[in-house]
């Protein structure tokens, strides 16, 4: 039996392959199934086409395959491919530690007892949960409201941080901060990008379009051609519309503020800019509070496995994580692959119960 601890798309799909290799397991969810996709605003879009991202075969042939559907379109996709899996799911229930036992198998403390034993335990947490701040944080006496983009769950939520004529600012130069600052911009609220290094964009055009539908299938030959391919993963900001506020001034550009003080962000040379809010859309980091603070990263913030399994606690294993496999690992077109070859490692483990 398998514990899977998480029931977002890393747990859901690592669920799909185990029903196939006739596996048993519980899959555990703090909340609900789905529960990041859920809280995403609606009308946020995956970054890739819905073929590259689609659980099942048979899902990535419905609709046109290389849309980006919004987040409440692939939650929905989500509880389908969940309403189908074999295993016992237990949502609202919080793993809170592991414990290995004498016969070196594992069992779950959760909020509502013990649960096991199991000869193996994923960690499907993903990140979504653990947003990451700056480092260092700037200092702030309060006087300013600071959020996190991760407590976004409706671009409605933008109007509570409308004041006056007091920009909105911003820190980040990725896809969520582009995100971020084309909403207020639509919603008429003033708002500006704070940065510690210049911004990078994606192409954008109809000759860009082409140019990335070919990506992703040659995405997929690569990956065949140089399996276990590691770089860096994050993607740049998009381009078009957003890079144009930019670059016309619409939006401005700021440094990286020292301090926040009496409503005002301070600088490092002493310049002082009044703010509304400060959204902090300065990415996540991965939900492994469940391990050691022991356990030794590697260089992508991501505990030191061999095949997915963590080299300091045998029988305990990873997925959906950045560059476990291949640079794909810790997105949506990655876990699916991840999540079979991880299926097949566990099935060919001598205790895998068929």
């Amino acid at each position: 039996m398998i514990a899977i601890i998480g029931g977002g798309p890393s747990g859901i799909a690592l669920g799909t392959c185990l029903d196939r290799q006739r596996i048993g397991y519980e899959l555990f969810e703090a909340r609900e199934i789905g529960a990041t996709w859920k809280a995403a605003p609606p009308d946020l879009r995956v970054l890739s086409p819905w073929w590259t991202n689609a659980l099942s075969a048979e899902e990535a042939l419905r609709g046109n395959p290389f849309r980006k559907p919004p987040a409440s379109e692939y939650f929905t996709h989500l509880l389908h491919i969940a309403s189908r899996l074999r295993g016992n799911v237990r949502e609202s229930c919080k793993v809170t530690g592991l414990i290995r036992n004498e016969r070196g198998l594992w069992c779950l403390h959760t909020q509502h007892g013990m649960h096991g034993p199991y000869s193996a335990v994923v960690l499907a947490t993903g990140y979504f949960f653990s947003p990451a701040w700056p480092s260092p944080s700037p200092a702030s006496d309060g006087s300013i409201r600071v959020l996190h983009a991760a407590e976004i769950r409706n671009y409605e939520q933008l109007e509570e941080l409308r004041a006056n004529e007091d920009p909105v600012i911003v820190v980040g130069r990725r896809v969520t901060a582009g995100q971020l600052i084309i909403q207020l911009h639509s919603l008429g609220i003033p708002c500006a990008l704070s940065l510690r290094s210049p911004v990078e964009y994606r192409r954008h055009g109809f000759v860009a379009s082409l140019r990335e539908t070919a990506y992703f299938f040659w995405e997929e030959l690569q990956s065949r051609l140089q399996p276990r391919l590691r770089r860096p993963s994050y993607p740049v900001m998009e381009g078009g519309r957003t890079r144009s506020l930019i670059e016309s001034g619409q939006i401005a550009t700021l440094p990286m503020f020292d301090r926040i003080e009496d409503g005002h962000l301070i600088f490092s040379d002493g310049t002082r800019r009044r703010a509304a809010a400060v959204i902090m859309a300065t990415g996540y980091r991965a939900t492994l509070e469940l391990l050691p603070d022991s356990i030794d990263l590697d260089d992508f913030g991501v505990p030191i496995n061999r095949q997915f399994e963590i080299r300091d606690l045998p029988g305990v294993y990873i997925l959906g994580f950045d560059n476990l496999y291949d640079h794909r690992s810790r997105y949506l077109r990655g876990i699916r692959f991840d999540a079979a070859r991880l299926a097949d490692i566990l099935a060919a483990r001598p205790s895998a119960a068929h």
